[in-house]
């Protein structure tokens, strides 16, 4: 029982019972007196043995004060921070004042302390150079991996993913629901996997894969979740060394969306072709025979079955065309075509021209666009009609620029001077590009990105060739910086030690080290959420596995339908015009609630956080009935009541580094929380708390011990 209280609530109540039985002698001792001096004496004993009592009380006070505050504070600071150093892994020097009333306690600790400093470092630096080698081959598989035109998934028997790269988040066309631990159902229809897997289970078990051509896979073609995209790809089962246990399975898919659409229109194309060709044919057949017959026909009767023969020869004609430019368009579908960031086509060129015997000042103005071609020839053709126009205008200065205008991206090419024929540039279309295309020529390029060019003049003598193609696809963000930032380009997506575990039946008793947290903050317009204050950003983090996955994060402005006051502006800098164009909360909740999923929720100051979230339960129709831990209430647990227990005190003391420019953001809170969490949860198993149980008991007493100061 005693163990359990504090070092200096037990040697407070030491020194309390010091006092206390000396003072229970003293009386004892006045009153065996008393019973030999007499009664006349009693006013004399109560005075002095009352003046003793306190005196000793007294005494006893200031020297247990004096003893907590250069002893046992001391002593319990030093406890706190060994623990840290020890369990956190925080590279801190011990306070050398700390403790300079112990005598040689406070050096030999100090000493200790850098001695386990220096052989972590040295550990680590052999660790580090032992698996040097492994982390070469690693980055070689994710190069690997992140360089495959398809995408890959890897997934546990419960349909858990395990990895994932970054092709398979552009194919599944999903950020947020995607991620590790994630059931792959969620981004996929599950029927067509299910059946895949139940086939190669039983392939595997009754031991046919083993003559089986296709081994232990097979081809699955399915959808994206929302029904969107069409997938084909190949399943194939992952078995242990010992070949008699599957232990998992990867996914290899593309997206065959178009490909299908363009499958179809072509079947429907060659039915629609025996459709319209085979009544003109008919007819032209049987004019034919009666023209060519001897049936003696008159000169009207013939007149009027050489019109016939005239009218379905046209119509004939008119078909043919009609299907050879569907069949050109899609012929054109068929070409490898993808989205291209305009600045990254002109650079292209550049290079090219700098490669050649002539070379010509080419200037890109205005703003970058995202577009839709085949680069390769689109670089060749804009290239060869330059050089063209150069050998004509005898001109060796170019402007390049890409504008979007509707549903076309124009690439104009400017010079100033002669302007170029029609004639000229149907000319130039007829030759081949470059002997490394073969016989293609510019003509060929235009038909298969479905345009054509056309050359004006502006008053001021400015010449526009103008070549118009199709925006981008996918829908891109304006800065390709920003694209690299939410998605690493080093493979982070993966966690093998996920494919042994099975789920517990209660999460409670599930160790804090399994759990899937996502650790959150939000931004909002006040500290007054029951008074009109609303969320003006929200952004989370998960771990998983007992790592960040900070390619897997959500961060999101809010419209909060009033405005922000310039006091909250000054302490996270969000404006009223960086969430003027912000979605509302009615569509940014639903968004953070599907990503957040059953994973634990964590926050520091977790009660501010969560009623926002609770207010809004009406109006967005979701509740976050998730568990919920609170970095608070767990470093007070641990660092106790009294210690602060900000954000920014916990980060230094653990040796965290938060950016000034992140501070104040949702995002940057979050994962310096995650950062936090992880060094709470080794203090905490250090301590006996081991499982999600554990950690909401202690936060209970915590929150209990809190409630009971705040009264005072």
């Amino acid at each position: 029982m005693i163990e359990r209280l504090s070092l200096r609530l037990r040697i407070f109540l030491f020194f309390a019972f010091i006092g206390l039985a000396s003072c229970a002698i003293i009386v004892a001792s006045l009153y065996f007196a008393l019973g030999r001096i007499g009664p006349e004496a009693t006013p004399h004993l109560v005075l002095f043995g009352g003046i003793s009592c306190f005196a000793i009380l007294l005494l006893n006070g200031y020297v247990w004060q004096k003893f907590d505050l250069n002893v046992a504070n001391p002593i319990d600071m030093i406890v706190k921070d060994v623990r840290t150093l020890v369990h956190a892994g925080a590279q801190q020097d011990l306070n050398s004042e700390t403790g300079k009333y112990l005598g040689f306690l406070n050096p030999a600790i100090r000493e200790i302390s850098q001695a386990l400093v220096e052989a972590r470092e040295e550990t680590d630096k052999q660790v580090s150079e032992a698996t040097a080698l492994a982390n070469r081959q690693k980055r070689r598989l994710e190069t690997v991996l992140q360089d495959l035109d398809q995408g890959v998934l890897i997934c546990n028997l419960e349909n858990k993913i395990l990895l994932y790269n970054k092709r398979a988040l552009n194919i599944l066309h999903v950020s947020g629901e995607l991620g590790l631990g994630r059931t792959l159902f969620s981004v996929v229809s599950a029927a067509p996997f299910r059946h895949a897997l139940d086939r190669l289970h039983n392939r595997f078990e009754e031991g046919r894969h083993k003559r089986h051509k296709e081994g232990l896979s097979t081809m699955v073609i399915g959808a994206t979740a929302d029904g969107g995209h069409t997938l084909q790809g190949k399943v194939t089962l992952i078995v242990n060394t010992e070949e008699n246990l599957a232990t998992g399975y990867t996914v290899t898919f593309e997206d065959i969306t178009h490909q299908l659409a363009e499958n179809v229109e072509r079947d429907r194309l060659l039915h629609q072709a025996m459709m319209e060709l085979r009544h003109p044919a008919a007819n032209l057949q049987a004019t034919a025979e009666m023209l060519a017959g001897d049936f003696n026909l008159d000169a009207d009767t013939r007149k009027n079955f050489e019109k016939i023969l005239v009218k379905e020869t046209h119509s004939l004609s008119a078909s043919i065309e009609a299907m050879d430019n569907k069949s050109h368009q899609l012929m054109a579908g068929a070409w490898p075509m993808s989205d291209v960031y305009s600045s990254s086509l002109f650079n292209c060129i550049l290079r090219r021209n700098a490669s050649e015997d002539l070379t010509l000042t080419c200037e890109f103005v205005g703003t970058p666009v995202w577009l839709h071609c085949d680069s390769v020839t689109i670089v060749e053709l804009i290239e060869f009609v330059m050089r063209k126009v150069a050998s004509q205008t005898g001109l060796r200065v170019f402007q390049l620029s890409a504008n979007r205008t509707g549903r076309k991206i124009y690439i104009d090419l400017y010079w100033h001077g002669e302007m170029v024929t029609i004639s000229q540039i149907d000319s130039w279309l007829d030759e081949p590009l470059d002997a490394d295309l073969g016989e293609i020529t510019g003509r060929d390029v235009l038909d298969r990105h479905k345009t054509d060019f056309w050359c004006t003049k502006t008053p001021d003598g400015t010449v526009h060739l103008r070549l118009p193609l199709t925006p981008a696809r996918d829908h891109h963000e304006d800065d390709i910086e920003v694209e690299r930032e939410i998605i690493p380009e080093r493979l982070d997506f993966y966690d093998f030690d996920l494919m042994e575990r099975t789920d517990l039946s209660d999460i409670e008793d599930t160790p804090l080290r399994e759990l899937t947290f996502v650790v959150f903050d939000t931004e909002t317009t006040g500290l007054e959420p029951s008074n009109g204050d609303e969320m003006i950003s929200i952004a989370g983090v998960r771990i998983v596995n007992g790592r960040i996955m900070r390619g897997e994060s959500f961060d999101q402005y809010i419209h909060p339908g009033r405005s922000i006051p310039a006091a909250s502006t000054a302490i996270h800098h969000i404006t009223n015009e960086m969430v003027a164009d912000a979605p509302p909360v009615e569509e940014v909740l639903p968004k953070f609630h599907s990503y957040v999923s059953d994973a634990v929720l964590v926050a520091h100051n977790a009660a501010f956080d969560m009623k926002f979230l609770s207010l809004k339960e009406a109006q967005t129709g979701l509740k976050f009935s998730n568990p919920v831990l609170d970095t608070v209430l767990l470093a007070a647990h641990l660092q106790g009541q009294t210690a602060s227990l900000t954000l920014d005190t916990l980060a230094e003391q653990f040796g965290i580094e938060i950016p000034p420019e992140v501070r104040h953001t949702a995002l940057g809170d979050s994962l310096a929380t995650a950062e936090v969490l992880l060094r709470l949860i080794d203090l905490l198993e250090a301590g006996g708390i081991n499982t999600l149980r554990d950690a909401v008991e202690v936060e209970k007493k915590a929150a209990a011990i809190r409630k009971q100061q705040a009264k005072y």
